[in-house]
């Protein structure tokens, strides 16, 4: 599937210093960590594994209940890697089933979310490791349906799971989301404001109609009509046929080795 975010790789000059410090950021092997071992595994390869977790001592080590993952493995079905470990299942059409039996908050338990906390802590202050760890997780909950609208920091992320969590309910699924069973293109999960450049925070809920996109493009999705403007003048338009050509050639090749 294609990301709105692949829009201004190969614009460089148009990213602000901030998303550049991003894109070229790599962990050291002698610094601390984006992600701690626990929250890489719980995040970006959203499993868990059922084994204690190195967390960088902010906390004794994390066991995760071996019958909770059995459940788990019994609601996701084939939504496991190679190792028969459960993954999170893709709000698309192979996964509807699994995807609406899927537990609350990312799988999020308050051990997780403390060392969630208590690893953004530790990261300098404002910082491009903080910045992408929000951006990690927020990126996941939205994939998952989780609502991030105004989210500004990691306090807003975790107050939004943990509420989700105490419920004991997933999020609702918005009636005009489609599970899509396109190759490529299709949409996964919600979608973002790409006004980044004017720091729009909104993103798409269950209780408000879904986002518009860019006619020419069909990449870019905005809020409203002023975050479409702004983003327009900023810098839209100097990549907006750009972005409309590269997206059917990546449909073509997707449709061509039946890439779902």
């Amino acid at each position: 599937m294609i990301s709105p975010d692949f829009m201004y790789n190969k614009h460089r000059h148009l990213l602000s210093r901030e998303e550049l410090e991003e894109e070229n950021h790599i962990d050291t092997p002698k610094g601390l960590p984006t992600h701690s071992s626990i929250l890489r595994c719980w995040i970006l390869d959203g499993k868990i594994d059922g084994e204690e977790v190195d967390n960088n001592d902010t906390l004794p080590p994390i066991r995760i209940q071996r019958q909770k993952i059995g459940n788990t493995l019994y609601h996701f079905g084939d939504c496991i890697d190679s190792n028969g470990m459960p993954l999170r299942p893709s709000p698309i059409a192979k996964y509807k089933e699994q995807f609406e039996n899927r537990p609350p908050a990312l799988g999020a338990t308050p051990q997780l979310l403390a060392e969630l906390k208590a690893h953004d802590a530790k990261l300098p202050l404002g910082g491009v490791q903080q910045r992408m760890l929000f951006q990690s997780l927020r990126d996941q909950m939205l994939r998952q349906l989780i609502s991030c609208d105004g989210a500004k920091c990691m306090a807003d992320l975790v107050d939004i799971l943990q509420k989700e969590m105490e419920s004991g309910i997933p999020s609702p699924i918005p009636d005009w989301y489609k599970f899509s069973s396109a190759p490529a293109g299709g949409k996964i999960g919600y979608d973002r404001c790409s006004n980044w450049l004017g720091k729009c925070c909104r993103t798409e809920s269950h209780d408000k109609p879904q986002f518009s996109r860019c006619s020419a493009c069909k990449m870019a999705v905005y809020c409203s009509r002023e975050c479409q403007e702004f983003d327009w003048k900023a810098r839209h338009k100097k990549v907006c046929k750009h972005v409309a050509k590269e997206r059917k050639r990546m449909e073509d090749l997707s449709a061509l080795f039946g890439d779902a």
